[in-house]
């Protein structure tokens, strides 16, 4: 026997001879159906190290009240690199200064027809502004090598929460000073929350 919905949305569930019910559903990536929602976003910016131990590269500043932000993947692409020992952090809650702000030209919507926004700031650190951040806490921690792409898959367990700051910065093994303008593209996969909502 089949038990049609009613509502006009062709689902159905089936009672087998037994008089079990028996339902069928569908999984799909998170990215994915947010994306289909239009909340779905890339950070990009192309990034510059500065000539020293350590420094920022990328900063989002979550500034919404009421939604959070979910990473879902980050892509770090170093270009041709100087230094053999540089290693990326990623940060949370550090204190940003200076930099310079692309958040008009770096934060994209997946759906390119979707009209929504994300509410933060994005920041870079480039030959015209060196990035610094201090107080953050380093929970990641990745080694670099020239011309190697790196894919993290971070499945959505890290959450910027409203007024709150997640940063990428490099340092040196050795501790001593970095190349001036060595060039690393970062691209994040993100999406929009609202505080309290249901998870997708």
């Amino acid at each position: 026997m089949i038990i049609e919905d009613g509502l006009g949305k062709n689902g159905n569930v089936r009672v087998s001879d037994e008089n079990r019910l028996a339902t069928e559903s569908k999984s799909r990536p998170s990215e994915e159906v947010e994306a289909a929602h239009g909340r779905a976003y890339v950070l990009h910016g192309i990034c510059q190290t500065a000539a020293a131990a350590e420094g920022g590269l990328l900063a989002f500043t979550n500034t919404s009240t009421s939604e959070e932000l979910v990473i879902t993947r980050v892509y770090i692409d170093p270009w041709t690199l100087t230094d053999a020992n540089l290693i990326i952090k990623q940060e949370k809650i550090p204190t940003v200064t200076a930099g310079t702000d692309i958040t008009k030209t770096g934060i994209v919507n997946k759906n390119f027809g979707s009209g929504l926004s994300v509410t933060g700031t994005l920041k870079i650190s480039d030959a015209s502004s060196d990035m610094t951040f201090s107080g953050g806490t380093v929970f990641h921690a990745i080694p670099l090598i020239s011309r190697t792409p790196i894919n993290r898959d971070l499945k959505g367990t890290n959450v910027v929460t409203p007024k709150t700051t997640i940063g990428w910065s490099f340092a040196l093994e050795d501790g001593s000073a970095a190349v001036d303008d060595q060039i690393i593209s970062f691209t994040v996969n993100c999406y929009t929350r609202t505080i309290g909502a249901e998870l997708p």
